[in-house]
C-alpha cells in the first residue's frame, strides 16, 4: 500500500469522514482494530490505514501527533479530539475521536468508539463530553 504525502491530506478529509462513518455501529472492543470490534484509538488508526497513512495506534500518542488546534472555533472536520476520564480535571488522555461535521457554534459532531454504544457520532458540547475535552490535533 502506498503512503500518501501529508500535503494530500487536506483534500482527503471527506474521505476520512466517509471511511470513519463506515464503522458506525461497530461494537466496542478494547484493543480492537476492525469491524468485529474496535476502540477509540483503533478507529483513528484504522481509518488512516485504509487511506494508506501511518499514524500512532495509542490515544496518548495520537494526542501528540500533528499540530494542536488552540481554539475550539478553529476546529475542522478531520481534526482529532481528546478527552480525560473525569470532567473538569487534568489527567491522562483516555478517549479520542475525529471531527466529522461543524454545524455551527456549539454543534460540532465527532465520531468515536463509545465503550457502551460502539462507534457513534456525538456532539462535542454534550453534557458528557464538554467538560472532558482537553485538546484537539490537526494531524496533517
Amino acid at each position: 500500500m502506498a503512503v500518501k504525502p501529508a500535503g494530500e491530506y487536506a483534500a482527503s478529509v471527506p474521505e476520512v469522514v466517509q471511511i470513519a462513518r463506515t464503522f458506525t455501529g461497530t461494537p466496542y472492543r478494547s484493543g480492537g482494530n476492525d469491524k468485529a470490534g474496535i476502540d477509540c484509538s483503533g478507529l483513528i488508526c484504522q481509518v488512516y490505514t485504509e487511506m494508506g497513512i501511518k499514524v500512532p495506534r495509542i490515544s496518548w500518542q495520537q494526542s501528540e501527533f500533528g499540530n494542536e488546534v488552540e481554539q475550539i472555533k478553529d476546529l475542522r472536520p478531520g481534526d482529532w479530539i481528546f478527552f480525560v476520564p473525569e470532567g473538569g480535571k487534568e489527567g491522562y488522555v483516555s478517549h479520542s475521536g475525529i471531527i466529522t461535521e461543524i454545524r455551527g457554534e456549539g454543534d460540532i459532531l465527532f465520531i468515536h468508539a463509545s465503550s457502551s454504544r460502539g462507534v457513534t457520532e456525538d456532539n462535542l458540547f454534550s453534557n458528557y463530553f464538554r467538560n472532558r475535552f482537553v485538546k484537539a490535533i490537526r494531524p496533517f
